[in-house]
């Protein structure tokens, strides 16, 4: 009885450690949601939106692959479809055309959890320079299309040149 005694406390000692550290990724997840929705400037850098809950249709080919600078709904529709999920930020991120335009980064399907990250958008003299990372992971057992969409400010343009690091 006493060994139960003593284990009880030590149990709910770390039940609350294991709470407190999930309230802690969970502050942690927002601010990193928060970050990757408004990336600040610097530099020459440009501030963008990562739009959510859009794939791509899958009537587009993969030579459609890369990356797409788009400045009206019909274009954009021809490329995507909405995707909305279950919850609170299951919506798509509204787009107006009117204000900002699309950069759309497209990547080859893969079945190695294939991620887009480390995107920056800078204005060099009359460009507008791109850099992404492509990533491919651990196999799984279907197949995906990454896609990044990034909402940009009409007041930021220019021709887009773009810069493609691979990593395995």
């Amino acid at each position: 009885m006493r060994v139960i005694l003593k284990t009880i406390p030590a149990a709910l000692l770390i039940l609350a450690s294991c709470n407190n550290q999930s309230k802690q990724n969970q502050t942690t997840n927002a601010d990193t949601t928060e970050t990757e929705q408004l990336q600040t400037p610097a530099n020459n850098a440009i501030p963008y939106v990562l739009a959510q809950n859009y794939f791509v249709k899958n009537t587009i080919g993969e030579d459609r692959n890369g990356i797409h600078k788009i400045e009206t709904q019909a274009a954009f529709d021809e490329l995507f479809s909405p995707a909305a999920t279950m919850g609170k930020d299951g919506k798509p991120t509204p787009i107006d055309f009117d204000k900002q335009y699309v950069i759309a980064i497209i990547s080859a399907t893969s079945d190695l959890t294939p991620t887009i990250d480390s995107i920056a958008v800078e204005k060099q003299g009359e460009e507008i320079a791109v850099t992404y990372k492509e990533v491919l992971g651990e196999k799984q057992s279907f197949s995906v299309r990454p896609v990044a969409i990034l909402l940009v400010d009409n007041q930021f343009q220019g021709n887009l040149k773009t810069e493609i690091q691979q990593e395995i």
